[in-house]
């Protein structure tokens, strides 16, 4: 019965979700867990709520997505090259948590173009864990000419990655 586990499968994502919007600290991390076990089927949803103009557990999302891993990485990688810092941030993010390489192309793009000190430092100390060669050697070559506020955010960001 395909179907029918399918539409529990739904149903299960729809009331994670729910909680992630309504639930508290504790249960808000619960669902973002429950959510990275459900794996590739909950990306969709999880990414709809990460790009929501209203969405304000948006870092929750990330946790989620990171638990994903591997499945998650394409869509992670569509919100960083494609929005602005609210929601890109808690991507970039992700994607160092779940380590995947075909993030260090779009992570020098942020890391260059970004808007902000705040946005290309997250996605420097993203690369930084990453290992890549050719994203190491170009957080490396950055911090030799940047202002104190990008040092600072890519330092504070290592710390917590």
């Amino acid at each position: 019965m395909p179907g029918a586990e399918g539409r529990r499968e739904r149903n299960d994502i729809a009331d994670l979700m729910a909680t992630l919007q309504n639930g508290n600290s504790y249960t808000r991390l619960q669902a973002a867990r429950a959510l990275g076990e459900i794996g590739a089927p909950a990306v969709g949803p999880l990414v709809q709520a990460l790009t929501d103009r209203g969405t304000c557990f948006r870092w929750t999302i990330a946790i989620a997505l990171a638990r994903v891993g591997l499945p998650a990485v394409e869509s992670l990688i569509d919100v960083v090259t494609t929005r602005d810092d609210p929601v890109r941030n808690p991507a970039v993010w992700a994607l160092a948590e779940i380590g995947d390489t075909r993030a260090v192309e779009p992570l020098l793009e942020v890391m260059v173009n970004g808007a902000t000190d705040c946005s290309r430092g997250l996605a420097a100390a993203a690369l930084l864990k990453l290992g890549h060669s050719a994203g190491v050697a170009a957080v490396e070559k950055e911090l030799l000419s940047a202002n104190e506020t990008f040092k600072g955010v890519v330092f504070e960001a290592v710390e917590g990655l």
